[in-house]
């Protein structure tokens, strides 16, 4: 009974701490806040996690794996479809809430990290990178590697560059439908 307890305790503290950092970024983490946040002490949340940077790697782990999670099913899809389902990811964040991309806003202040964290970012990058290769392939058939690699890198930017810009305009939605707009008719995603 208490092992679930303290295991809810943990994903309670999870949960607070990935609002937090999609919402004021890592340099907002507090102990005592989170603590508070879920009705807890914060040296129970010391107990769970000795260190903000303890804290950081399961938070970037957390969000990276369930984020190629969704990604993976749209690799099924047509070209158009995935594309559009991707941008859909990053346009989620905003619906109702003006948050980002938690591996967005952690790669912000990266120097702030630990490099078990950095490493993990490092492979949420990766990850998308290869998502995208395999996409952009379905269209850009003699398009070799290397300029798959680099429209790849080149889309998961503009997604996370886009949440960025409209998260400083008050995460107003249209305003990143019109960016993903723009980066259409620029052909960016095609």
């Amino acid at each position: 009974m208490g092992r679930a307890a303290g295991t809810d305790t943990r994903e309670a503290i999870i949960a607070a701490a990935t609002v937090t950092v999609m919402t004021d970024g890592y340099n907002a983490l507090s102990f005592r806040d989170l603590a508070s946040d879920v009705g807890i002490k914060s040296a129970s949340v010391h107990h769970h996690f000795p260190t903000k940077g303890d804290l950081a790697e399961v938070l970037v782990g957390r969000f990276c794996e369930g984020f190629v999670e969704r990604m993976e099913p749209l690799t099924a899809l047509s070209f158009e479809e995935a594309i559009d389902g991707y941008v859909t990811l990053f346009r989620t964040a905003f619906v109702g809430r003006n948050r980002m991309c938690l591996a967005g806003m952690m790669s912000a202040e990266v120097s702030a990290l630990p490099k078990a964290a950095q490493q993990r970012l490092e492979e949420f990058t990766e990850a998308h990178k290869a998502f995208l290769r395999t996409v952009l392939a379905k269209k850009h058939k003699r398009m070799i590697t290397d300029e798959l690699d680099a429209r790849a890198m080149a889309i998961f930017a503009a997604m996370e560059g886009a949440q960025l810009v409209v998260r400083g305009l008050g995460g107003n939605v249209a305003v990143f439908d019109g960016i993903i707009d723009s980066y259409r008719s620029a052909s960016l995603l095609s």
